[in-house]
């Protein structure tokens, strides 16, 4: 897993439904500013420090703190640069319905390299990642995370469309399965093939999924492992007739928004984590996976009742 800023005074116009604990946490983000960064977020002395205050009229007036987003940009469909040139897809559209929820909050978006996304957090450049980010336990030694995860991730297996026979990786005894050469999926796969009485002929290819996918339609590999939801656009856009089992063999993965670890950042956790849990309640972070991710990767449950057993 993959894992500027001028404030738009139209964030008087916010929902004020957030949750209790928005008002009392940022009373303080309000009078914080930049605060001194620890660990490897130490350059990070400017902050989040473009604040504008506007009219709220429920509130009076509310100062409204700016938060700059990284992502990569060139991870469809959870983050890609849009027709405008801006940077879109299910991260940013989550963000954004975060941001709707955070009156004193204004969100910015930059796209950022993947090679060079962290250096740039560190630097101070911006404020905090989301992009399909994974914890790990040195990621959480240098930064924070929020305690709600955005999406989850699973593996799965394709087949083409209407094969009944393959629903897990024992369906595959005796058929054949692809592989690129030196990926990930082939030591998982040569590790359960050797527990399992090397039952798969496991075919080695180039790694392009799109040929893996098409080898899959034209019955030369009776499958081939792929991560679902960005398999699935190869399938839409070349209108493959290829369809897919999601892995039981394999706890679904999280991914988190990572933040440089300063004490602004600290403030808009909890702001952030509220939000996210309110939009699952609500059904619309569903939605939004739906839109953007063609299923609903939204929560665990989501995900294993999809699960085939």
């Amino acid at each position: 897993m993959r894992k500027v800023s001028d404030v738009n005074v139209n964030k008087a116009k916010k929902v004020i439904a957030v949750i209790t604990i928005a008002s009392a946490v940022m009373s303080s983000v309000a009078g914080c500013g930049s605060s001194d960064s620890s660990n490897a977020s130490a350059a990070n002395t400017s902050g989040s420090d473009s604040t504008s205050v506007v009219e709220n009229s429920a509130d009076g007036n509310v100062e409204v703190k700016t938060y700059r987003i990284a992502t990569e940009g060139a991870y469809a469909p959870y983050n890609y640069i849009g027709e405008d040139g801006q940077p879109d897809g299910y991260d940013i559209a989550v963000a954004k319905a975060v941001d709707e929820l955070i009156p004193e909050v204004e969100f910015t978006y930059e796209a950022v390299e993947w090679s060079s996304i962290f250096a740039g957090l560190e630097a101070g450049r911006y404020d905090l990642i989301v992009s399909q980010t994974a914890k790990t336990p040195e990621r959480e030694e240098k930064y924070l995370f929020t305690e709600t995860a955005y999406s989850w991730e699973v593996g799965a297996i394709a087949y083409k469309a209407g094969r009944t026979d393959i629903k897990s990786l024992e369906d595959l005894a005796g058929k054949t399965l692809t592989v690129g050469v030196g990926s990930s999926n082939a030591s998982f796969i040569e590790g359960w093939n050797e527990e399992h009485g090397n039952v798969i002929d496991v075919i080695y290819g180039d790694g392009d999924i799109n040929k893996a996918l098409l080898d899959v339609q034209e019955g030369r590999v009776d499958a081939t492992l792929v991560s679902p939801v960005t398999a699935k656009l190869t399938v839409d856009e070349q209108g493959l007739d290829v369809e897919f089992a999601l892995r039981d063999d394999e706890e679904a993965q999280p991914a988190y928004w990572l933040f440089a670890n300063t004490a602004d950042n600290e403030e808009l956790i909890p702001l952030v984590d509220a939000a996210i849990k309110q939009l699952i309640e609500s059904g619309k972070l569903s939605e939004i996976s739906k839109q953007y991710l063609g299923d609903d990767y939204s929560t665990l449950e989501a995900v294993n009742s999809r699960v085939s057993n």
